[in-house]
């Protein structure tokens, strides 16, 4: 008679749990998270992808029997295929899957892995770092991986270590990882939302990217780094990584709705009703965000782009004209090109940028524009290549530029203009121009004019550069506006 084997339910779930990253999340949820779950789709699609990169960097020794043979070979560290960027709404469960569950996990695989996590504050890091040993010092933990120990004598908020070398470091885009080298980073919400629009704190968020953790690695050809964020800027974190040409990435991008675009663009068709989430991002949910975040916020925070479709500050106002039927320079009246002037070759720093237009018949026609990158006197010699008056911005920049053009015999004007300083306020006040249908573009240049990588109107002010739409606001003042300017 055949005895039947004994399973032990707890080994037969332990097994379960490493196999699967899902089904870690679901076992130990409770342990962390009192509401009850919705597994909407979205939940196993990223947990899928997590366990991708987290195996190619787990380490596994070959089982032995007694007499040293391998019986279950093991595996190496392999080189990453890419680092992760994943756009996803707030209360998406991002934050669990990634910097909750996901150190917890990864132990249970390979306990020598060293994780470190950041986010925009140091509290915020600690808090995921306590859910994380919260779940690793739970009973359940206990019994299915009772070879897991956290050392009592290096278990802190921040920096805790296992007893097989492994370690979970928190840490913050401020702060430092001095000292701690890392197989995975996971960096979770990098920006505050409403610190988005500051060059000083983007500067930090994306210098802590390229910079700090570059150099907190425990192998660069292995070392994986996940970067998990809302965008809110383009020249956030994700705008950073994703103008980075040669970056090998793996981009997830997923909107609260089917409006926005979806990457992988198969995953259009799990949205039900146009909808990334049925439940957490019904429609009255998403019109309550609308009007509490405000057009840019929404489209940052839940479509996943800086900017709204149709534009924000800047829209689809202006009137296109067919090339054929643009009217000539010596048609218009006032005509010129409207600098706004940077003596600087290097692209990572604001641009020259010049709008040529003209009126007629108290229209607005934009002939063309462009931006450069060149020091002085190169870009004086650039100018002085451009046909018509020359109108810079009132500035110490513009007021060399006009110096040197005049005495270079060219009509150059020293322009101030309304808004002061404020790139934002000196748009608002021309975008009523534009809005009124007073302003006409040339049809080969306006998809440019609104959609340009760098200089596009329609993401003004989250765009990567504010120059273009700097010299078009002063451009409608000087010719349909209240002129205020200097002649030399």
């Amino acid at each position: 008679m055949d005895i039947p084997l004994k399973l032990d339910p707890d080994k037969a779930l332990a097994v379960l749990c490493r196999r699967s990253f899902f089904r870690f999340v679901q076992e130990f949820w409770a342990e962390v998270i009192p509401e009850d779950p919705i597994w909407n789709w979205h939940i196993p699609y990223l947990c899928t992808e997590a366990e991708e990169l987290v195996r190619r960097v787990t380490k596994i020794d070959p089982k032995l029997d007694k007499l040293g043979n391998i019986i279950k070979p093991g595996k190496a560290r392999e080189p990453k295929l890419y680092d992760f960027l994943l756009n996803v709404p707030p209360g998406s469960t991002k934050s669990t899957i990634f910097s909750v569950m996901l150190p917890a996990w990864a132990w249970t695989i390979d306990a020598t892995l060293r994780i470190g996590t950041a986010s925009y504050s140091q509290s915020l890091s600690i808090d995921f770092a306590l859910k994380s040993r919260d779940i690793i010092q739970s009973d359940k933990y206990k019994r299915l991986f009772g070879d897991i120990e956290i050392k009592e004598d290096q278990n802190n908020k921040a920096h805790y270590k296992n007893k097989k070398t492994g370690e979970r470091y928190a840490t913050s885009v401020n702060g430092t990882a001095t000292g701690f080298h890392a197989h995975i980073w996971v960096v979770d919400d990098p920006l505050n939302a409403k610190d988005e629009a500051s060059e000083a704190i983007l500067t930090v968020a994306n210098n802590f990217m390229n910079t700090t953790l570059s150099t907190r690695k425990v192998d660069k050809a292995v070392s994986v780094l996940m970067l998990i964020m809302q965008r809110l800027n383009e020249n956030d974190p994700s705008g950073n990584w994703l103008n980075k040409k040669d970056k090998k990435l793996k981009h997830i991008k997923l909107p609260a709705t089917d409006k926005g675009e979806v990457k992988p663009a198969e995953l259009r068709a799990n949205y039900i009703d146009g909808k990334l989430d049925t439940i957490r991002m019904s429609d009255a949910i998403l019109a309550e965000n609308k009007i509490d975040l405000g057009e840019y916020g929404f489209s940052g925070q839940f479509q996943q782009d800086p900017s709204p479709e149709e534009g924000g500050i800047w829209q689809k106002w202006f009137i296109p004209i067919e090339d054929h039927l643009f009217p000539k320079p010596e048609d218009l009246e006032s005509y010129g090109n409207d600098w706004d002037t940077a003596f600087t070759k290097d692209d990572k720093n604001a641009a020259s940028a010049y709008i040529s237009a003209g009126v007629k018949d108290n229209k607005m026609y934009i002939d063309k524009f462009d931006y450069v990158y060149k020091e002085f006197p190169e870009l004086i010699v650039f100018m002085m290549l451009i046909p018509g008056n020359h109108y810079v911005e009132a500035k110490a920049s513009g007021k060399s530029a006009v110096q040197t053009l005049v005495n270079a015999g060219l009509n150059a004007i020293e322009i101030k203009v309304d808004g002061g300083a404020d790139k934002v306020a000196r748009a608002r006040i021309a975008t009523p121009y534009a809005q009124a249908g007073r302003i006409f573009v040339r049809k080969s240049i306006l998809d440019r004019l609104y959609h340009d990588d760098q200089q596009g109107i329609l993401k003004f002010p989250k765009s990567l550069k504010l120059d273009v739409a700097d010299a078009l606001a002063q451009s409608i003042q000087r010719l349909l506006g209240k002129k205020q300017f200097k002649f030399w």
